[in-house]
């Protein structure tokens, strides 16, 4: 997950906690944020010392790896739970960890569905619906209905804006593919 969504959901979380928790809500949501820096060492094992800019990009890519570091792995989080009535400072760390890696758990779940409705409702993907709309819903040089499409540039990206519908044609998967792989003449099935 984004350490941008970490560090809003946990706010919220830890503001909807104040009432319960007062001041002692910074240490479950501290421990939510930190939670990632078990994640450094085999970092900077991997590749070497980085500077904190290149760590931030590298993690904010959702290139990190997906083991479970120690401080996400949920027998630990379970144990400083367990310990919270002899060591309240503890239970609230553990805490902290366990909104962590419900929301780890949860991105896990939804990741799929999320890009794909993020895409959908960027600038891009509204063009490629309109476009596929345009040429309804078919390949434009096989007629097929019901495959994945693509956008072909009938003309160079150079040449024309990236996002001029009049160069841009919805085609399937295999016909971009020969496309691209040939350079062929195209015939183009009329709208």
């Amino acid at each position: 997950m984004h350490p941008r969504h970490h560090l809003i959901l946990s706010t919220v979380a830890a503001v909807a906690a104040y009432p319960r928790l007062g001041r002692r809500v910074l240490v479950p949501w501290a421990a939510s944020l930190l939670a990632d820096l078990d994640h450094v060492p085999p970092y900077i094992a991997r590749n070497g010392v980085a500077s904190p800019a290149t760590m931030w990009r590298f993690f904010r890519s959702d290139r990190g790896d997906e083991h479970q570091h120690l401080l996400h792995r949920w027998p630990v989080i379970l144990v400083g739970l367990a310990m919270a009535p002899l060591t309240p400072f503890l239970g609230l760390v553990a805490a902290g960890l366990a909104f962590h890696r419900i929301l780890d758990d949860l991105h896990g779940l939804l990741k799929t569905p999320w890009r794909r409705l993020h895409w959908r409702m960027s600038a891009q993907g509204r063009l490629h619906a309109r476009l596929h709309r345009r040429d309804g819903h078919a390949c434009r040089i096989c007629g097929a209905m019901g495959q994945r499409l693509e956008l072909h540039h009938l003309t160079p990206e150079r040449t024309t804006r990236p996002d001029d519908p009049s160069a841009l044609i919805s085609v399937c998967v295999s016909c971009h593919q020969q496309l691209h792989s040939q350079a062929q003449e195209i015939l183009i099935l009329p709208r």
